[in-house]
């Protein structure tokens, strides 16, 4: 009996017959598509070759794919999988997006085996990751996008029952960083290399300030940094008063000023119009059948 720990919960699952923190057994899948809503290097003009996984690690409050990561979803195996690499990349995808993988890596990591695609694989996950299981991905993940969700570790388990996010996150990102040391553009899609990703909260800029203090330390103010500001009220944000309501433009002005004086000249920001549940992926269909 094999017993999963994959991710710092540790969760010591035998998960043919339990669930663990994520609530999944097999991989499943919620949403395939040719995703346009990703940073400019991964998604391009034709689309990212998305993969939306389901269950998560984290299971933030405000989780902007809440459906799916409560369970939403249809089972596969790796050989299935395998085939919707194939399947994406012949529908012109600049990339193999995978989205909240972790708890799946090791059939990701069969699916590979059976077929692996001629196009960057992207890791895109939440951050609160094992350098154990990050090492296993040495040589299959081209692209790292993660989240820096938190340095205030109150957030971190307020939001996301997660006390050690702010320590985990930073040894992950360090661990990123070594895997894919050097950013490789391809006709400005990204080959190889990392984006940070942070989430800017209502009421929390302290914590993006303290975010982006970290990332220059741990990584350089030359990382690729992608400051969202797309937050809406969503999952259980209602029952949160500072979380109810959509992040103000005078918030978001104030980080990005942060980002560009601190010295990050590679940051991605976002005009407001994007924080809207419109944007929101619709996980009841999927244009690519899975």
């Amino acid at each position: 009996m094999e017993l999963c720990n994959l991710c710092p919960r540790k969760c010591n699952a035998d998960r043919q017959n339990e669930f663990g923190y994520c609530r999944e057994k097999a991989i499943r899948v919620a949403r395939v598509s040719l995703h346009r809503w990703e940073e400019p290097p991964i998604s391009g003009e034709r689309g990212s070759g998305t993969i939306f996984f389901s269950g998560c690690n984290l299971k933030c409050v405000y989780c902007q794919n809440y459906g799916i990561s409560r369970g939403k979803g249809k089972e596969i195996t790796p050989s299935r999988l395998a085939d919707i690499f194939k399947r994406l990349e012949d529908a012109g995808a600049h990339n193999i997006n995978l989205v909240t993988p972790t708890h799946f890596t090791d059939g990701i990591i069969q699916a590979v085996e059976i077929y692996k695609p001629s196009l960057p694989i992207v890791y895109n996950c939440g951050g609160y990751e094992s350098v154990e299981t990050l090492e296993r991905l040495r040589g299959i993940a081209d692209v790292f996008l993660p989240d820096f969700k938190y340095a205030d570790n109150a957030l971190a388990r307020k939001y996301s029952n997660c006390s050690d996010y702010f320590e985990v996150c930073s040894q992950a990102i360090a661990k990123m960083r070594e895997l894919q040391p050097i950013d490789v553009f391809d006709n400005g899609i990204m080959q190889k290399g990392m984006i940070i990703r942070h989430l800017v909260l209502p009421n929390s800029l302290e914590n993006t300030k303290k975010v982006l203090d970290k990332i220059s330390v741990t990584v350089s103010c030359d990382a690729y940094v992608s400051l969202m500001g797309q937050y809406v009220p969503f999952g259980r944000s209602l029952e949160y008063p500072e979380l109810a309501r959509p992040l103000l433009p005078l918030e978001y002005k104030i980080a990005v000023s942060y980002a560009e004086k601190a010295g990050f000249s590679n940051a991605f920001v976002q005009d407001l119009s994007s924080a809207s549940q419109e944007y929101i992926p619709d996980f009841d269909e999927s244009p690519i059948e899975v």
